[in-house]
């Protein structure tokens, strides 16, 4: 299975990865697991006390578990005057940027953004998501225009990629192929070789608009940007994946002799409930959804994700540093 390769690969590094949401229960249970399997070094953020107190409800021991309170941390004015730097241009003040470091996935962030974690994993609440502190603090890698985001979907037989489920809510055909070359740049680091679908409710014309031509004109643009990657579209899933369906649909399509594997949505309706029908009906192991094109690994969660899910974001995130260094 994917999930246990990676872990393999992570196993013993001693990557540090920085749980925002530290008090949480299911927090708690996925950093035991983290240091029990030698996953990662997790770091829990919050009072000690609390954390203490919220362990011992679960009769839960955190031994070997480092705690990171921000309010006392010695960094703090540093990092106030460093998000004062990187965000008055949009008119933050000195102030403002003082209350932005109370909040927690701000602090991780610019945690991770100075080295005293490897990656964060947040986004349990509405309030801890991570994407805003991501894209001020963090910021894009060179030769990256945007942020996306990717999900990875398990099954006993088949592993697939599904490309944006929670960032660009609409984007237009650049976008497209931007979060394309996102997906496949990560895809192929995780040693998987890539074959890409820009989805459509059409196939080969099957349909006619302007949703139609979008996906049309992000495949030319993402084919020229990778030439030596198997693209295609625009296409229906089901051509996409099946290459009994491609033949009858898409007889032309390089998916004939291998269903695709990274998916790449036509907007964030389409990606997010995809990726849940998948998880919840399709009985999927959904990891993610994994941000792509940071400068270094910042990933959310779902807000109803289990101890589990935190244990995979936690070694996603951990791989990822790899990539990042």
């Amino acid at each position: 299975m994917f999930l246990e390769q990676m872990k393999e690969r992570v196993r013993g590094k001693k990557r540090r990865v920085l749980y925002v949401e530290g008090s949480d229960e299911r927090v708690l249970q996925a950093a035991l697991t983290l240091k029990d399997e030698d996953l990662a070094r997790p770091v829990l953020m919050g009072s000690p006390d609390d954390l203490k107190e919220a362990a011992a409800k679960l009769d839960l021991e955190l031994d070997g578990i480092d705690i990171h309170d921000p309010t006392i941390d010695k960094n703090r004015e540093q990092y106030v005057e460093e998000y004062y730097k990187l965000r008055k241009h949009k008119g933050i003040t000195k102030d403002q940027a003082a209350e932005k470091m109370k909040l927690p996935h701000y602090y991780g962030a610019m945690m991770v953004h100075h080295g005293e974690a490897d990656g964060m994993v947040s986004g349990l609440d509405s309030k801890t998501k991570p994407f805003i502190p991501a894209f001020e603090i963090v910021k894009l890698k060179e030769g990256y225009k945007r942020a996306s985001s990717m999900f990875v979907l398990e099954w006993p037989e088949r592993l697939l990629f599904f490309a944006d489920c929670s960032v660009n809510i609409n984007p237009d055909a650049q976008g497209l192929a931007e979060i394309a070359y996102a997906a496949v740049q990560t895809v192929k680091w995780l040693e998987v070789e890539p074959r890409v679908a820009f989805l459509s409710f059409s196939t080969r014309d099957s349909a006619k608009g302007a949703a139609v031509d979008k996906v049309k004109q992000a495949l030319a643009i993402a084919k020229k940007e990778m030439p030596e990657t198997i693209i295609d579209g625009e296409i229906q899933f089901d051509a996409a994946l099946l290459p009994d369906v491609t033949r009858k649909k898409a007889p032309d399509s390089p998916f004939v002799e291998a269903g695709a594997n990274v998916f790449i949505f036509p907007d964030l309706n389409s990606g997010n409930i995809a990726y849940k029908i998948s998880e919840r009906l399709g009985k999927a192991r959904a990891t993610g959804p994994i941000l792509l094109g940071l400068n270094k690994p910042i990933n959310d969660v779902s807000r109803g994700c289990t101890a589990e899910g935190l244990v995979n974001a936690g070694v996603f995130s951990a791989a990822l540093a790899h990539q990042s260094d």
